[in-house]
Formats: structure tokens, sequence, C-alpha cells
């Protein structure tokens, strides 16, 4: 499990495709990100394979998958 000062030192980067990320009511569940546009991101949960859709201010990234180059 990530420290809050590992989510301090990931705040800057912006969140992409790829990413493995976390919402803030739900700290548990895992998503990873397929599509970010317009402050909204297309999330598929981990767990579950269901897909939602939240607002970008309310996810949090919880490691370095983002694809390189972006």
């Amino acid at each position: 499990m990530l420290e809050a000062s590992d989510y301090e030192a990931l705040r800057h980067v912006p969140i992409g495709d790829g990413d493995l990320i976390s919402l803030q009511g739900d700290p548990d569940e895992l998503y990873s990100v397929i599509l970010v546009r317009d402050g909204r991101c297309w999330l598929r949960n981990l767990s579950t394979e269901m897909d939602t859709l939240a607002s970008l201010a309310a996810c949090r990234r919880v490691g370095h998958e983002a694809a390189p180059g972006r």
C-alpha cells in the first residue's frame, strides 16, 4: 500500500491513459484509466471489469503505470 508521501510525490504527474487510480470515495477499489478528456475519466474497475465515468478531480494515481512517452 502506498504511503501519504507517495501520493504527494505523484500529485504533480497528470493522470493519463493506462494509469492505475483509486477514487476519493472508495480507495480500496482500483481502476484502470481508459481515456481522459475534458476533465473526465473513463475507467474500468479491475475487480468487476465494469466501466464508469468519473471526474478527474476525484481520481488519485496509485502507481507508475502510465504509458511511456506521453
